[in-house]
């Protein structure tokens, strides 16, 4: 299933990419799994929602996870190279041991700053924090219910005016987090962790663009495992304002999902 669906995704990227471009990459493009690790600044107000369904399968236990939520992004008129943004889901965990639970993860917040741009290079750094707003009864990194805290490099280097290359490195501290399962209440012990990846962006056309990424974190608690994704997706453009955004990741470390499918909608003010 795996080795299939990477198939399926370079087959993809290399079908489209010799069509022809009349439009450029441009600050709004971001990548799907955390638009906020990008050197870019969003130069207006950003809207995303949209509904993502994880799989995971692995030997300690298998669930499904489906999060329906959204991320909003502004910059300052006044400060145009400070971004800010948040991020909130509704989660629905429905694991293999006990019914399914539904709640809120917790809301990330955060503030980066951009400290270095030229005609093609976009550095920025940046914090993020979360807020304990996640559920005890939904086993998963994004559901801790405890305040963590993150900090963040970000690059873009404009190689073209059709392709974006964007990467990150990021070091976060998580607090050891309160996990319930079948009515019983544990602590898991949170770990520091280091994150870095990279991906692409390229316009095909006016409308769509393609773009993939590989992302790499450490493990986040104690008994987790690492977590390596490897994602492809899609933009189209409705209008200037109105896209349709989606794809699809596969796990390549036990503490990723097995695999994931989102779909969203993003609008730029």
């Amino acid at each position: 299933m795996k080795k299939l669906a990477i198939f399926s995704l370079l087959v993809l990227m290399v079908a489209v990419a010799p069509a022809i471009s009349r439009a450029d990459v441009t600050q709004s493009d971001r990548l799907l799994q955390r638009p906020e690790w990008d050197g870019a600044v969003m130069p207006s107000p950003w809207l995303d929602g949209g509904l993502t369904y994880e799989k995971w399968e692995n030997d300690s236990y298998k669930a499904d996870v489906w999060s329906l939520g959204g991320t909003f992004i502004t910059s300052l008129k006044a400060v145009p190279q400070l971004e800010l943004g948040t991020r909130l889901d509704i989660m629905n965990y429905d694991p293999n041991y006990s019914g399914s639970e539904t709640g809120l993860s917790d809301i990330d917040a955060w503030g980066k700053y951009q400290v270095y741009k030229d005609s093609q290079v976009l550095v920025s750094a940046g914090l993020l924090v979360t807020l304990p707003t996640g559920s005890d009864e939904i086993v998963h990194p994004h559901a801790s219910g405890e305040f963590n805290a993150e900090v963040f490099g970000a690059a873009r280097y404009q190689a073209n005016r059709l392709l974006a290359l964007i990467g990150h490195l990021a070091l976060r501290q998580n607090n050891d987090m309160d996990v319930k399962i079948n009515n019983t209440t544990s602590r898991v012990d949170g770990k520091t962790q280091m994150a870095m990846g990279g991906g692409v962006i390229y316009q095909v056309n006016s409308q769509l663009n393609v773009q993939g990424e590989l992302n790499f974190a450490t493990e986040a608690y104690d008994d987790f495992e690492n977590d390596i994704q490897l994602r492809g997706g899609l933009e189209y453009k409705l209008d200037r304002h109105l896209a349709l955004r989606g794809g699809l990741s596969i796990g390549l470390a036990d503490g990723a999902p097995d695999w994931a499918l989102t779909f969203r909608c993003a609008y730029l003010f």
